[in-house]
């Protein structure tokens, strides 16, 4: 399950998001959006955790929760559906 986090910290690091996930299952991957020009972050990310329980869950506990003094949101990502068609 891939959960998007906004509001995080321009400090936060992948290590310290990564660790507050880890409370509710097993992170698969962490990634924040840096900008490009400055490679600053641009305060939000996902986390991919193993299953969907323990997303829903971090989910659940996380959202609008304070975190480094900001009061981050919490949801499940949806991926964008392609345009093609199965055969």
């Amino acid at each position: 399950m891939t959960i998007y986090v906004g509001n995080i910290a321009y400090t936060m690091t992948i290590e310290e998001l990564k660790e507050l996930f880890q409370v509710y299952g097993t992170v698969t991957g962490v990634k924040i959006i840096v900008d490009k020009q400055s490679g600053r972050s641009k305060g939000y990310g996902f986390v991919d955790m193993e299953r969907d329980e323990e997303g829903e869950a971090a989910i659940r506990a996380l959202n609008n929760t304070q975190v480094k003094g900001r009061n981050i949101k919490v949801n499940n990502a949806h991926r964008k559906n392609s345009t093609a068609q199965p055969e």
